[in-house]
C-alpha cells in the first residue's frame, strides 16, 4: 500500500508513470475477482472475521500486479529481479542442506514440536521446507525454479549466465527432491510440456516430448533408486490411488461436494478447513482439511468462485503464452519470459494438490512473473530501439 500511495504521489507531481503498462487482462480478472469477493461479504453463512482475514486473497493479487506494472518498466529491471529470485533459490538451497546435515535450529524444532512434525518427519523421511512454511511450498518453488533457470540457461547471451543458472537449475532440482513433497513433481513436468507448445521449435518439441516420456517411465514403471528414500517418495506420486493419503482426500472431497451442492457462492471466506477456519468457527466445512487451493476456492468461493478464478489465471497464462509464441523476438527475452510462465503454469497445477500458492512468497512470485510475461511486448520494444540506436 505504501509503494502504491508513493506511484500516486509521483504521478502527480511529475506525471511520468506508464499506466497503460498495468492495464492487462490479468489486472482486469483481479478486478472482477476482488468485486466478487467483496460481494461475499452478502453470503447468508459468511464470516466478517473470516473476511477481514481473508483480504490477501482478496487485494493481494491486484497490487502485487499494479506495483509490478508500474515500477518494474525497464528489462534491465527484469533481469535483476530474475539474478536475485536466483540468490534467493541458492540460498534455500543452502538452508536445506543445512536442515539435512547440521540440523534444525530451535524455531525449527519449536515449530515441528508444535505439530510440524507430523507432515515433516514421517515414515518414508524427513521433509525438509528451507525457509519456506512448509515442504510443499518449498517443493513447488524448487520445481519452479528449475523451469525459471534452467530454461533461461538455454537462451541467457553470457556463457557465465549460462553456467550459472543452469547451476542453479541443478540444484533446485535436488532441493525438490529433499522437500518430500510428491506433488512438487508435476511443477517441471507441467512447465516442460508447456514449453514444449510455446516454444515453436521442432527440436524443443521433439526433446521436451522425450525427456517427459524418460521421466514418467522411470518412476511409473521401473523401480531404479528404490533404495533412496527422496525417490522411492517421489515414485509413489505416478500411482496415486495405491496411495493413502490421495485416497482419504478424494474422499473428504466427496463429503464437501454434497454438502456444497446447492451453495454456488461457497461457505464463506476465511471458511475452510486450510487451518485458520477452525480458528474462526466450528463448523463442517472447517473441520474438513483442504489439501488444495483449488478446494480452498471451491468451498470458500463456491463454484462461481472457483470458475471465476481457474479461468482468470488459465486465461492469463494463455494469453502470456501466445504474446511469448507470437509477439516477442528477442531471444533472451523470450527464454527468461518462458521460464517464468512455465514455472508458474507448474505451480498452479500443482495448486490441486496443496494449498500453497496464497503462501509467502508463492503469491508474489507468481503474480509478478505473470505481469512481467504480460509486459513482454514492452520490454521487447525497448530491446529493439536500443538496437537501432547501436547502429545509429
Amino acid at each position: 500500500m505504501i509503494a502504491l500511495v508513493l506511484i500516486f504521489i509521483q504521478a502527480a507531481l511529475f506525471q511520468n508513470i506508464e499506466w497503460r503498462r498495468a492495464f492487462n487482462i490479468l489486472s482486469i480478472a483481479l478486478c472482477i475477482w476482488m468485486g466478487y469477493c467483496i460481494l461475499e461479504i452478502i453470503n447468508p453463512t459468511s464470516s466478517l472475521e473470516g473476511w477481514i482475514l481473508s483480504r490477501g486473497l482478496i487485494f493481494n493479487g491486484l497490487i502485487i500486479v499494479i506495483i509490478t506494472s508500474l515500477l518494474c518498466t525497464r528489462y534491465s529491471i527484469l533481469k535483476a529481479i530474475i539474478f536475485c529470485l536466483s540468490i534467493f533459490t541458492l540460498f534455500a538451497v543452502i538452508k536445506t542442506l543445512m536442515q539435512k546435515f547440521i540440523g534444525f535450529d530451535s524455531f525449527e524444532t519449536k515449530w515441528l514440536n508444535a505439530g510440524g512434525a507430523t507432515t515433516h518427519i514421517i515414515w518414508s523421511g524427513i521433509r525438509y521446507f528451507s525457509f519456506f512454511t512448509d515442504a510443499s511450498n518449498m517443493g513447488a518453488n524448487m520445481g519452479a525454479a528449475i523451469m525459471f533457470f534452467g530454461i533461461a540457461s538455454l537462451y541467457m547471451r553470457s556463457a557465465l549466465c549460462k553456467i550459472y543458472y543452469s547451476c542453479i537449475a541443478i540444484l533446485a532440482l535436488y532441493a525438490l527432491f529433499l522437500s518430500g513433497t510428491r506433488g512438487a513433481m508435476i511443477v517441471p513436468l507441467a512447465g516442460l510440456a508447456l514449453y514444449t507448445l510455446i516454444s515453436k521449435q521442432t527440436k524443443m518439441v521433439i526433446g521436451g516430448a522425450s525427456m517427459l516420456l524418460f521421466i514418467y517411465i522411470f518412476f511409473a514403471f521401473t523401480t531404479i533408486g528404490e533404495s533412496n528414500s527422496s525417490i522411492r517418495r517421489m515414485r509413489t506420486a505416478f500411482n496415486p490411488t495405491k496411495d493413502a493419503s490421495y485416497i482419504v482426500r478424494k474422499e473428504n472431497q466427496k463429503k464437501l461436494a454434497t454438502y456444497l451442492k446447492y451453495k454456488p457462492f461457497g461457505e464463506g471466506l476465511g471458511l475452510s478447513g486450510d487451518g485458520l477456519g477452525v480458528k474462526i468457527s466450528t463448523r463442517f466445512t472447517t473441520s474438513i482439511p483442504t489439501d488444495s487451493w483449488y478446494v480452498k476456492i471451491w468451498v470458500e468461493t463456491g463454484i462461481v468462485g472457483l470458475i471465476l478464478y481457474l479461468s482468470m489465471i488459465f486465461l492469463t497464462i494463455g494469453w502470456g503464452g501466445w504474446i511469448i509464441a507470437t509477439q516477442i523476438k528477442d531471444l533472451e527475452l523470450k527464454g527468461l519470459l518462458s521460464g517464468l510462465l512455465c514455472g508458474i503454469f507448474g505451480m498452479f497445477i500443482n495448486a490441486y494438490a496443496n494449498s500453497f500458492w496464497g503462501q509467502f512468497p508463492t503469491m508474489i512470485i507468481a503474480f509478478m512473473g505473470l505481469t512481467f510475461v504480460l509486459n513482454g511486448p514492452y520490454f521487447d520494444k525497448e530491446i529493439r530501439i536500443k538496437k537501432i540506436n547501436c547502429f545509429k
